[in-house]
């Protein structure tokens, strides 16, 4: 790839648009672009792909960074389990697109399947187009980590997460991750869509910009994405990653705070994960978390990622970073590993109530559960190939 002053190496940090400064990152903004300024509890930042290896050569922020390792390293199973606390056996979410993954109707493949054909074949005869299933918050059995915390009292702002279309009913508000589907219900309360941009969508993410996820292959994002370059993505991707954060401080504040951001995983997947991307991507989201724990400070800063990205694929070990008291409060096992189950039930214990699930609440002092190896990764071949098969690998 040609270098450029996007994307050269000699500068510390990837260049900004105005308004996006870096140089001041430890002074707040000024209360009237982030509202009020109360201090919340828990400010949770999520980037899809975020590689632990990766990241822990780069400045750490003061932040105690673990591998967070995922079973099944795919978006929607791993950001679903980081959520529920559940692996994908159980939540039942195989990745973002249901048709080729969710047994939904029965747990035989042929009958869902055959299913399914009957009810394409329902749409076509009333003249619309068959669609895609994807995977949603709406039909998993697992019990999610924000209805646990709201039962508790506990207020959320939950914005861009993967995999939570529809927005569901919570205890503040929440605004949908990809996919993003049009007919479902983008965000709760209903009261606060006229804050959110008509382009949110691309704002969320990159396959946004290309393609409808119920209608479209999904390498055709991955096609157009090549041809747009990397220079012309950065700077969009740059502009959308500014306008998602400015979007998500302006939003009420919440005890629990999350908001998520795709460019990684989408970069990784586009152009590979060169040096020249990696320098790029960590940059860049290095200078969003400075930005978002600086102007919505937080008792308790986690940095979460639902896989690893290296080469030209996704890994095994995402990342877990923790600022605050949380980091002293976590006390692991000799020779244990953090997995994206392990997530919801520790954010649920360090808020002094308990979240029933698979994982283990990391600050409890105790002998953890341990995962069948065995079983994990004969699911996890299986499901690579399907998605290679597929094209989404």
């Amino acid at each position: 790839m040609e270098s450029s002053r996007f994307f050269d190496s000699r500068v510390a940090k990837v260049t900004l648009p105005p308004g996006f400064d870096t140089e001041s990152r430890g002074n707040p903004p000024k209360a009237d672009h982030i509202g009020n300024m109360k201090t919340n509890k828990v400010l949770i930042i999520g980037f899809d792909a975020l590689d632990h290896e990766l990241f822990s050569r780069r400045r750490t922020q003061g932040f105690r960074l673990l591998p967070l390792f995922a079973p099944i390293p795919v978006t929607g199973p791993s950001w679903t389990s980081i959520y529920t606390g559940d692996g994908m056996a159980r939540h039942n979410v195989r990745d973002v697109y249901g048709f080729e993954f969710r047994r939904r109707y029965y747990h035989s493949d042929l009958l869902h399947l055959l299913r399914w054909h009957v009810h394409n074949l329902g749409l076509l005869a009333r003249l619309k187009p068959p669609l895609k299933r994807y995977a949603t918050c709406e039909t998993t059995p697992s019990r999610y980590v924000w209805d646990t915390l709201g039962e508790a009292g506990i207020s959320l702002k939950i914005v861009n997460m993967p995999i939570t279309c529809p927005a569901r009913r919570v205890n503040g508000v929440m605004v949908s991750g990809f996919p993003i589907i049009d007919r479902k219900p983008l965000c709760y309360p209903e009261e606060i869509k006229p804050r959110i941009p008509k382009d949110y969508k691309e704002l969320a993410d990159v396959v946004h910009w290309f393609s409808d996820p119920e209608r479209d292959p999904h390498a055709h994002w991955g096609r157009c994405l090549r041809q747009m370059g990397p220079e012309q993505a950065g700077r969009k991707i740059v502009q959308n990653a500014q306008r998602l954060a400015q979007l998500f401080l302006e939003l009420p504040r919440a005890d629990v705070e999350m908001v998520q951001f795709s460019f990684i995983d989408r970069m990784g997947h586009g152009f590979g994960m060169s040096s020249e991307i990696e320098e790029f991507c960590y940059s860049l989201a290095e200078d969003l978390i400075a930005k978002l724990t600086a102007a919505a400070p937080a008792d308790l800063v986690m940095v979460i990622s639902d896989h690893g990205f290296q080469a030209r694929g996704h890994g095994d070990y995402g990342c877990l970073g923790l600022r605050g008291r949380l980091a002293e409060m976590v006390k692991l096992p000799e020779g244990y590993t953090p997995s994206v189950l392990d997530v919801a039930p520790t954010l649920a214990g360090l808020l002094g109530t308990r979240h029933q699930c698979e994982g283990n609440d990391l600050t409890v002092q105790s002998d953890y559960v341990t995962r069948d190896l065995k079983e994990e990764q004969e699911e996890k071949v299986r499901t690579m190939k399907h998605l290679t098969d597929l094209g989404y690998m």
